[in-house]
Parts: C-alpha cells; structure tokens; sequence
C-alpha cells in the first residue's frame, strides 16, 4: 500500500478511521498491519467517543480485543462490555476482565438492552442469572425497556423466551417509552408479522395508540416496507390509514424509501400525490435521502422540480435540501435536469453554494461550480459568501477549493466587516487560520466592532500562542473602545489566553507598556477582571504587575469600585487585606464601592467591610446619597443599614431627595411601608 498521499488517519462523517472499521469488522491481520506498519493512531475516537478497542469489541473477536489490550495498554473499560453482548466476548470480560455487567452507557442504555436489541438470549440469561441484572430497568435515548429494544428488530424468539422464563415481566409489554410509543409500534416497524400478530391476537396489545410524535401502528407498519403488516392492520383490523393526520401514512412511505407502499396507498384510497399536503412528498424523499423514491415521484407525477418547501416559508427547492444534507447521488440527479434552477436563491438568500458548505461537501461543490460554472463570490443577504459558510463549518478542504478557484474571496468581508480569517477565528479553527495566512490575507482587518483576529482569539477559551507564532500581528493593537487583546482576555477572565499574550513580550520594555494599557474608559486589565469576578485573573495581573492594583480609570474608579460591580467577595477581601486598599475611597462623584454594594443589596459583603472603614461605614456622595438611598430594592439591605446606623429616612439629598423617594421610585412597596413606619415612630 502507497500511503504518501494518504491521511492513515482520514475519518468519515462519523468520525472513524480506517482502523475504526477494520476493528469493527474483527479483521485482526488488517488491524495489526494498520497500527504497526501504516503507524494508525489507536487513540483516536470517533464522534460517539468509541476508540479502535470499543469497535472490537463490539466485533465479538476476543483475539483482537487482547491484542490490544496487551500490547498497546489501551483501557478496557466496562463501557466495552455493552458492544460485546451481541457475542460470546461478553462472559470473558466480566469473568477475566472484572468488567461491570451493570454497565450503562451515557444515556441510561444497560447490557440487558443490547443484548435485547441483537435478540441475544444465552447473554441475557447469563446477565440475568449469573449477574444479577434486572429486565424491569428502562434505558436510552428514550427510556425504553426489554421489549422494546427486542421489537425494534423483530427478535420474535428472544420476546417469547423473556415471556415463557420471566412471565413476571410480560406487563411491560404494555407500557410505553417518553415518547410514548409502546413494544408493538416497534413490532410493527420491525416489518416481522407473526410478532405482530401474536401481540395483538395473543398479547391483546393496543394497536389504537399514537405516541406524542404522531406515530401509530399504521405509520409505523408503512416505515417497515411490509406491505403484508400494512394490511393487516387496515383490513382486519380496521385501523385508520392515517393518511391526512399527523405524520401520515404516505409520509412515513416517502421519508422510509417505499414506494410500493406509497402507491398501494394512492391506489387504495384514491391519493392525489401532487396535491397531497402541497406536494410535500418529493422534499421528504430529498431530506432523507432516498433516491429511488424522488426518481418514481418526478418521473411519474408532474411535480415542479424548482417549486419550494410548502410547509415552512425557508423557500427551499429539493436542490437546496440535497445540497444542505450533502446527498451526492441526488444533487447529480436533480442538476440532470435542464429545467432545474441551480441559480435558486433560499428566504435568507443562500444558494446552493452556501449549503453545500454547510455540509462539507466538497464533491457537490465542485460538481456546482467545475459543470454548472456557479459564482463563489455570490453572497447571501448577510453577506456571507461560500467561503465564509465554509470558515464557519470549519472545513478546510473546501476553503482550499475556493480560495483556488476564486482568489478574491481571501478578504472577502460579510455584513458585520467579517473576513473569513474573521470568521475562522471565532470558530478557533487555527488550520484553516493558518491556511489563510499562507495566502497572505490581510490580517489587520477591523470588523464593525473593531476587532481583528487576536482580539477575536483573545476573547475565546484557548491560548493565543499558537496563532501569535504564525500571524504576524500587533498584539498593541486597539479596537474602537481602545482595547488590546489583554484587555478582551482579562475581561472574559481567560488566565492560559493572558499569560501566552505575556509570554510574547516577557523581557521586552514592552511587557509593561502593555500591562499598563488602559482602555477608552482608563481602565487597566486589573480594572476589567475585577468588573467582572474574575478572581485567579486578579491574582494572577496583581502578581505580574502591582502598580495597576493602585490605580484609577477616568472615572476615578478604584479596583474596589469594580469588584463591588460584580459582587465577589473574595476579591474585595483580597485587595483590602492584602494590598490594603480603602473601601472609603471615592470616584469624581463622591461614590464609594460602599455605595454600589448597596445596590447590589449584597449585605453579607457589606458587613465585611464595615469593620474595616476608619470613618463613616455609610458615607455620602458629592450629591449627599448616602447608601441607603443606593439600596432603595432591597429591603433586607435597607432595613440593615437603618437599624445599624441609624440611618434616618428622612434624609435629604442635595435634591432633597430622601430614602422614602427612593423606594416609591423603585416600586419597592414593602420597604415604603417600612420606611414610612419608622418616620411615624422617629416623629412620635
């Protein structure tokens, strides 16, 4: 094998590598000549967070589970045990392995469910009896039971035996899952029509019921294929076709793929297809991906293949469905068609472009652009064009595709001032960040807010460090409210983000230029991470610079100030008992952090501080308010300060404007009352 154009590592669209399915499959020579020739990487998961080890067990080849297990150290964790029920492979890993048997997945689904599922019954008498594991438990995605998960697949065999060795369980046969289905529309969309007519005949099961989806035996009959089912339960059951109510029956037959079942329908109660629900048919065979069923419909019956969704206003023709779900075969088929309109434009102005970028389908995409000669720079009524879409979904190979085929979508800029670097940077996509700084796009970019990419970078969870080594940007740039991307870091209180843009000027004359940048409002980084409760950030900035720990912005705010604003008591305690700061101190307009704690009503912080105040604990500002008429909302604050101080109500602003105003204005009623109370006693 000739891998030097070959990712050994490539995933599809669920995650998985090639090693994935060689595992899956128990090929053991395939899986051993992966790892240790073409170097596989074992650790790799896939997006339901299976790795190479969980497949084989789900395999059922003990062999390949060992090999693993011994020789790359991967974990065996009990979690394996739910794909192994479906072999002999799950006794060996509770005995040798020690693996629990009352195992669950993430979403409640237990050994007894799967093994249910694939009709295992020698693991489910062994799990029963030998572990201890109870039939009675519900589980998965939507709580559902033994008889459930075993009707699913028709496994007629397993539900008799849980009947003849547990009858004690039988009464789970009627009871139903969240949605509200119970075992015998499964029994039904198993397609198996002994087992449903041993439930309804024998088991005396309900056949009348609907879920809360709108499915019922008869919808689910028709997603079976089983026309015999279909019958049955229509002719000798006289059950009702569902064919104008809730999800119908015909619907059921499109989005499933069976076109019999839809004609036996039109021909048994005189359908109208075209007309059915507004021509809904061919945009559910769209969705769903089912080719063949499309085919009949537009061969058959006179549908417009350019007319739009009826059931929403989203304006989507079956092109922009396929393209939008990715499905290769169909988008082929439609564009077959002379008459199709691939220039079709969606209610948010997207085309078929657009959403063959928000699918990631690189093969529709070039059969749209390289056949029918497509516009990339086309832009939706946000203005974002392909290669934003693209930026956003984070899918390199078709940005490589755009940017070749259409160089001046590098810098393109949508309705908000965002380039694509822009765009990438907010999805902290660095590979195609850097893709794009290969291209040379300009960088210095602004969005409307005026960010540029590091500001965007700086206000996300992950380091900058990477992106600063390959960009070659001004991390002293400001945006229109002056702020670095120190400032963004501090404020969204991102320590790993600040210390990396540090980490770029540490030993430089510049480290402290910019620890001392102030913003629009001269506030530092220290300033910002105390507004907003960023306590390890305000350790951290007082540590590596102390002289912002004693500074003021325009408003002559202190960092008490701020800290008051967010109501974290840790850092108010951290900056007056370790840097000594005074909770008396004022801004230009006489307001003191004891001011805004009032307001905050945070009485707990309040008294915390109060020992600490060398002269008055309810000081008043430059307009005589004292911090009574600051806590006019909260009444446990207000009464606190009043019986604690002596506070009058009464007490004048220089506005004459007194507590008792104060409460009427913040249509505290309780607190007016009490206010008023004690004026009656203070003037008794």
């Amino acid at each position: 094998m000739n891998t030097t154009d070959i990712d050994i590592n490539i995933t599809c669209n669920e995650g998985r590598t090639p090693l994935h399915y060689s595992c899956r499959h128990g090929n053991i020579d395939l899986s051993q000549y992966l790892i240790e020739v073409q170097d596989s990487d074992i650790n790799i998961i896939d997006n339901k967070k299976w790795n190479a080890l969980t497949h084989s067990a789900w395999s059922g080849n003990i062999k390949l589970v060992q090999y693993l297990t011994n020789n790359y150290q991967l974990p065996l964790l009990s979690f394996a045990l739910l794909q192994a029920v479906r072999s002999s492979l799950a006794k060996l890993l509770v005995n040798e392995y020690k693996l629990d048997p009352q195992v669950e997945d993430n979403e409640g689904m237990k050994a007894v469910h799967c093994a249910a599922q694939v009709g295992a019954i020698d693991v489910l008498e062994y799990l029963v009896k030998d572990c201890g594991c109870n039939l009675d438990r519900v589980g998965g995605l939507h709580n559902m039971n033994v008889f459930h998960y075993s009707t699913v697949n028709g496994h007629f065999s397993f539900i008799k035996y849980i009947m003849n060795i547990y009858p004690q369980y039988n009464n789970l046969l009627y009871s139903t899952n969240d949605n509200g289905a119970p075992p015998v529309h499964y029994a039904c969309a198993s397609g198996v029509t002994q087992l449903v007519s041993f439930l309804i005949d024998v088991m005396k099961c309900d056949v009348t019921t609907e879920d809360i989806n709108g499915y019922t035996c008869v919808t689910r009959a028709c997603s079976s294929g089983n026309v015999d089912i279909l019958k049955l339960l229509l002719k000798q059951y006289n059950l009702n076709p569902r064919i104008f109510r809730g999800i119908s029956s015909l619907q059921a037959a499109v989005a499933y793929g069976y076109v019999h079942i839809l004609e036996w329908l039109k021909q048994e109660y005189h359908i109208n297809i075209v007309t059915f629900m507004k021509g809904v048919l061919p945009f559910l065979a769209a969705q769903y991906n089912r080719l063949y069923c499309l085919k009949h419909l537009l061969s058959n019956y006179s549908f417009d293949i350019n007319a739009t969704k009826p059931i929403n206003s989203t304006q989507y023709t079956l092109l922009h469905i396929a393209c939008q779900k990715g499905h290769v075969a169909m988008v082929l088929y439609l564009t077959s068609f002379p008459q199709c309109d691939v220039s079709a434009k969606t209610s948010n102005g997207s085309t078929v472009l657009h959403l063959s970028c928000e699918s990631c389908s690189i093969p529709i995409l070039k059969h749209l652009v390289e056949e029918h000669q497509l516009d990339l720079t086309i832009k939706d009524f946000n203005g974002m064009a392909p290669i934003h879409v693209a930026c956003e979904e984070g899918s390199l190979s078709i940005v490589k595709y755009i940017i070749d085929h259409s160089p001046l979508s590098l810098d393109m800029t949508d309705s908000f001032g965002r380039t694509p670097l822009l765009i990438a940077a907010f999805s902290k996509n660095f590979p195609i960040i850097r893709y794009l700084n290969s291209k040379n796009c300009n960088i210095s970019i602004l969005d409307d807010k005026g960010f540029n990419v590091i500001h965007i970078l700086a206000k996300g969870v992950s380091t900058i460090a990477a992106a600063y080594k390959f960009l070659n940007i001004d991390i002293y740039s400001i945006n229109e409210k002056r702020l670095t991307p120190l400032h963004l870091a501090a404020a969204n209180g991102h320590v790993n983000t600040v210390m990396s843009l540090l980490s770029v000027t540490t030993g430089t004359t510049n480290h402290d230029e910019l620890l001392g940048a102030v913003d629009g409002d001269g506030c530092s980084c220290l300033h910002l991470a105390c507004q907003n409760g960023h306590y390890r950030m305000v350790l951290y900035l007082s540590e590596v610079y102390p002289a912002n720990v004693y500074s003021f912005n325009n408003n002559e705010e202190g960092l008490l100030h701020g800290a008051a604003q967010s109501g974290n008591k840790d850092i108010i305690q951290f900056l007056v008992e370790s840097h000594g700061l005074d909770p008396e101190s004022q801004d230009k307009d006489g307001v003191t952090c004891l001011h805004i704690i009032a307001k905050q009503g945070d009485k707990e912080i309040y008294e915390y501080l109060v020992p600490r105040v060398r002269n008055n604990p309810t000081p008043k500002n430059k307009a005589g308010r004292s911090p009574l008429h600051y806590a006019s909302r909260h009444y446990d604050m207000s009464v606190y300060l009043i019986q604690s101080f002596n506070i009058h109500p009464e007490d004048k602003d220089s506005n004459g404007f007194t507590g008792v105003h104060a409460a009427c204005q913040a249509g505290n009623m309780r607190l007016k009352h009490m206010t008023l109370k004690v004026c009656c006693i203070l003037h008794a």
